[in-house]
């Protein structure tokens, strides 16, 4: 469905003036008249772009969130969020930075809080996947990378991202850009990989594979008085691939820390992310932990262990005192610090 005829709050990419307008589905500028070509529901933004080619719907829906239910599970931990941070109002302008596969952009699509959304992506099969599963008329679908986007100066109410920061070259620089775009008062909302809670996966993988190398925990005292004990003969231990993987995982989580690596790799330090919003301008940046009503923290702590161990994630049951007791310590309270990989840092204008 096109988007509703009217203004909209984009820059213009061939003049930078504000006078881009929707009519019959295109996307002009009243200034130079430059015309932002759209086709299948998607505006090419970029200057030199081209809308996306067709791709099979199935496969697309198999390469990213496969069910709708993944989608509004998503969705509702970010909308728990917007309700803490931005109370119950209505949002006239929302701008999503790489929507992929469309965990929260069907959601904010139909949403009745929403007035327009804008949601970008760069490739042709998610932004094709976006029109399948966004098609409200105020959703206006952008071929765009986070760089070349441009906004009028406090014309965004919320800006959201998933896994966005951390695939910039310089963050910085983005979150300067997006606090000028915000209205006062308004907010960007990004959920990124998170030091504070990703070494604690690093922690139990390095712990894993030393005891496993050792012959892994027994369930009866030591005869020789070893540590906890080693593993009889009869029980199979970890494969070494799976050895492999959790020291892999191990030294990515600690060369993030390091600032090596972009996109999966990278991990934010909370007080140094927070510190790069106060110097682009903003008045308040926290950290948010995932919502714990329906998956705690650590449970995501433990998925992100079983997707490394693959069909050998049996072998965590043996490690179960380990995720009891962090349970009963950094698990225990919502205000105890982050522990699962992802969390939600919150800028507010």
């Amino acid at each position: 469905m096109d988007a509703p005829s009217g203004y909209v709050a984009l820059i213009c990419p061939a003049c930078g003036g504000g006078q881009l307008w929707i009519r019959d589905g295109l996307m002009n500028c009243r200034q130079c008249g430059h015309e932002v070509r759209a086709e299948g529901g998607v505006h090419a933004l970029a200057l030199g772009s081209a809308p996306p080619a067709d791709t099979q719907a199935g496969d697309v829906a198999r390469a990213f969130f496969p069910t709708e239910a993944a989608r509004r599970s998503h969705f509702r931990d970010l909308q728990m969020i917007i309700e803490q941070v931005m109370g119950r109002r209505h949002l006239s302008d929302v701008l999503e930075i790489g929507a992929t596969g469309g965990a929260w952009t069907a959601g904010l699509s139909a949403s009745d809080r929403v007035r327009k959304l804008y949601t970008t992506e760069t490739s042709a099969a998610a932004l094709n996947h976006l029109v399948s599963i966004a098609a409200a008329p105020g959703t206006i679908i952008l071929q765009s990378g986070a760089e070349t986007l441009d906004f009028a100066p406090e014309s965004l109410d919320m800006v959201v991202g998933r896994a966005t920061l951390c695939q910039l070259g310089d963050p910085n620089a983005m979150l300067t850009r997006i606090r000028g775009w915000l209205k006062p008062g308004g907010a960007a909302i990004f959920l990124e990989p998170c030091l504070q809670g990703k070494i604690w996966a690093a922690f139990a993988m390095d712990l894993i594979r030393r005891f496993e190398e050792a012959g892994g925990p027994n369930d009866e005292a030591p005869a020789s008085g070893g540590f906890l004990g080693r593993k009889p003969a009869a029980k199979k231990g970890l494969s070494p691939l799976a050895m492999m993987r959790l020291e892999g995982g191990t030294r990515q989580v600690l060369q993030g820390a390091q600032g090596i690596g972009r996109g999966e790799d990278r991990v934010f330090d909370i007080s140094t992310l927070c510190g790069v919003g106060y110097e682009a301008g903003f008045a308040e940046c926290f950290p948010i932990d995932q919502p714990q009503d329906e998956v705690t923290p650590l449970r995501r702590l433990k998925n992100t262990l079983e997707g490394l161990l693959g069909h050998e994630k049996g072998a965590l049951e043996r490690y179960a005192p380990v995720f009891e007791a962090l349970d009963a310590t950094f698990g225990a309270l919502h205000e105890t610090a982050p522990v699962a990989p992802m969390v939600y840092f919150v800028f507010r204008a």
